[in-house]
């Protein structure tokens, strides 16, 4: 239980750092309290479900690059994989993949995989489970960034114009069974464009690996 209520606690702090100091005249309203005391509840909840899965997590063994290579497809929705990666150089423990996609005008999408199993995929995975408990939504004069579902599975979703050519740039980022974390970036892509290249990739394959 104290350890409960120190991880509460810590991430009370968390969620108040970044405020506007120079609103403190400004009282929170009763929907604005009650809305940070659910998103508080969540995240401790998550905390907890970490705390009991991570050892299975940490002792799982990653898979391997050749699996990770049939992941990466040669194209998506119309843009030519141009490279790829699989495995870091410098992280030996982790197993991860990168792609980058391009068609004929130039646009691009990059496509990363991280599997979570093993020290430091575990550590990276329960940093991005945090962010992926909390229901929220930002908004800009150039765009936002929200929490949302896609196909059944935790993500994150973000556009942003460029300030020159007005251009939508876009990123989705979704969490497979507590494991597998999926990246998608496009430049000049619209959001409904990588939307349908998540469509294009075979998700629940990453989810069977997870069993």
């Amino acid at each position: 239980m104290r350890k409960t209520i120190i991880t509460i606690a810590s991430i009370a702090v968390f969620f108040s750092c970044g405020k506007d100091k120079n609103n403190d005249k400004e009282e929170p309203g009763l929907l604005d309290a009650i809305k940070s005391v659910s998103d508080l509840t969540k995240v401790a909840n998550e905390f907890e479900e970490i705390e009991e899965e991570n050892e299975k997590l940490v002792n799982a063994a990653p898979i391997s690059n050749e699996t990770l290579k049939t992941l990466l497809p040669q194209s998506l929705i119309g843009y030519t994989r141009k490279k790829f990666s699989v495995g870091n150089q410098f992280m030996a423990d982790i197993a991860m993949a990168e792609a980058e996609y391009e068609n004929e005008d130039g646009d691009m999408i990059s496509f990363s995989i991280i599997d979570g199993a093993g020290e430091t995929g575990s550590a990276m995975i329960t940093l991005a489970r945090l962010g992926f408990a909390r229901d929220f939504e930002e908004q800009s004069d150039r765009g936002y960034k929200k929490s949302t579902t896609i196909n059944g599975y935790k993500a994150l979703e973000e556009v942003e114009r460029d300030e020159y050519d007005d251009s939508e740039g876009s990123k989705i980022e979704i969490l497979i069974s507590n494991r597998f974390m999926v990246s998608l970036e496009g430049e000049r892509t619209p959001l409904k464009q990588l939307k349908k290249a998540v469509d294009q990739l075979d998700l629940n394959a990453l989810a069977r690996k997870a069993d």
